[in-house]
This record gives C-alpha cells, structure tokens and sequence, in this order.
C-alpha cells in the first residue's frame, strides 16, 4: 500500500525529498506559493499544487488530515516551518517530519509538535564523511536529538527468516519499520514477513542503539 505524502515548500531540500518519495513508489503531493517551481517539479511527483502553505484554510482544502506523512521542507523561513508543522499537526497529519536550520529551531519545531526534525545540510555532510571513509558501511542518518534511522544490507545469514526470528527489538532496542525491495519501499511488513536476499532493513531508534547496531553488524 502507498504512503500517502505531502511535501510542503519544494526548495532544494523539498524538491530531492519529494522527487525521491515519488521514485521509491510513494504517492506524493508538492506544495508551493511560487507557481516556478510547481511547474518544474509536477512531472517528477504524483500531484503539485501552488499555495500557501502557512494559510489554515489553503492546507485543509488540500486534505491535509488525509495524509500519512507531511514534511516541512522549508527551514530559512522560521515562521512559515512553524505556521505549516501547526496546521499539520491540529489536521491530524499522522507524522509530522520538520526541517531544522539550528538546534534551537528543532527545539521549537519539537514543543509544537513535529515528530521528527532534520538537520539536511548537518547530515549530508556527516553522510558523505562516512562514505569516503568507509564505503560498505550501513547508512546512519539521526533525526532530532535522540531519534536516528539505519538502513542495513540484509546479511546472507538472515535471508529467508523472519523479522520475529532476528528479533532486532529485543538483540538491539531497533523497530524494523519497512524494507526497500527491488527500488520500493515495503512499509506494510510484520513479524512474520521473511526477508529476501538484497532487501535492505529500515530500523528506527534511538541514537545509541543505532551506533550500538552500527558497531555491531
């Protein structure tokens, strides 16, 4: 089943965010007030829509309750990545992800209710040290102050078993939360879904059980 996605303000950030949502097999929604890039990016995502995403009225007749994730991409404007995680969040969006420009803005983004706060230009810069320093290393990316997302390479030893049977819960303090899977992304899993080879396993936790993990793998 499709993630139901909005993107909220398509800069850089919104625009590699929303583009990649789309490809992994994501229904995604691009909203902008600059009509420019709502046309440059409505080949490359499932609808775009030019509005204002800090206007209450504007984001509900979107069907802005309607959607899984919503993602506030725009971070330079404080107010307005404020205006949108509150519209979100009073809609009943089921996770609010935040992009952060400073840790106090993350703090801010946190107390009115974001789930989660990004730090893009912080974690593409600790991403690419990683990978030159170590190409085959799993890849770390840490949301907020304490939550961080794994992916790992399934080993050979796990194909053909079940996620109860690994038990990541109870070995590392690690939720699986879906697999990616021949370019998609699989969200619907459960416990008893085997893993197949080349599956990568996206795991959800806090920072010091996913370096625990990382270390230990």
């Amino acid at each position: 089943m499709k993630r139901n996605i909005i993107v909220l303000g398509i800069g850089r950030f919104g625009q590699a965010v929303a583009t990649k949502l789309f490809e992994k097999g994501a229904y995604v929604t691009a909203v902008d007030a600059d009509y420019s890039k709502i046309e440059k990016i409505a080949n490359y995502v499932s609808t775009a829509i030019q509005a204002d995403i800090t206007e209450e009225d504007a984001m509900k007749s979107l069907g802005i309750s309607n959607y899984d994730v919503a993602i506030i991409a725009t971070g330079a404007d404080l107010e307005a990545s404020i205006e949108a995680t509150l519209i979100c969040k009073d809609s009943g969006v089921g996770e609010v992800i935040a992009k952060a420009t400073s840790s106090s803005h993350a703090r801010i983004l946190e107390k009115i209710g974001a789930d989660f706060t990004v730090f893009p230009e912080q974690d593409m810069g600790a991403r690419l040290a990683r990978s030159i320093a170590d190409p085959n290393r799993i890849e770390l990316l840490d949301f907020s102050n304490n939550i961080s997302v794994i992916e790992i390479p399934v080993k050979d030893k796990w194909v053909n078993h079940s996620l109860s049977e690994l038990d990541f819960r109870n070995k590392f303090q690690m939720n699986v939360v879906g697999f990616l899977r021949n370019g998609q992304i699989l969200m619907d899993i459960n416990s008893d879904t085997p893993i197949e080879k080349d599956d990568i396993l996206i795991l959800i936790g806090s920072k010091e059980n996913a370096r625990h993990i990382e270390k230990s793998i």
